[in-house]
């Protein structure tokens, strides 16, 4: 944990929003290559289930990436630390969003 605290707050920041998309697109792989295995019609009672799953694992996941820390010094009353990784790990999320727009419009 001290390796942590001694992280500059736009770092850790930079490292949650990374974290995040490398999520995004180990989730993207998912749908890619899994999703149609789901398709046919012997697996229509499984696929809302594995959905639904990985929706919630998902919402767990994601959260906890990018409000893991800043929780964690909202509770220890540091509040503006809290709110400056925050604003930090949303911009380098947009950030990011941007650079895939970008790539996208450019292919």
């Amino acid at each position: 944990m001290n390796i942590i605290k001694k992280i500059s707050p736009q770092f850790l920041a930079f490292l949650q929003a990374t974290g995040l998309v490398v999520y995004l697109i180990l989730i993207s792989f998912f749908f890619n290559f899994v999703i149609p295995e789901l398709e046919d019609e012997s697996n229509e009672f499984y696929a809302p289930i594995v959905m639904l799953l990985l929706f919630i694992i998902s919402a767990v996941v994601t959260s906890s990436l990018v409000l893991g820390r800043a929780v964690t010094l909202f509770w220890d009353k540091k509040y503006k630390k809290a709110f400056e990784i925050l604003g930090w790990t949303i911009g380098w999320s947009i950030l990011y969003f941007g650079i895939i727009v970008l790539i996208l419009l450019v292919k």
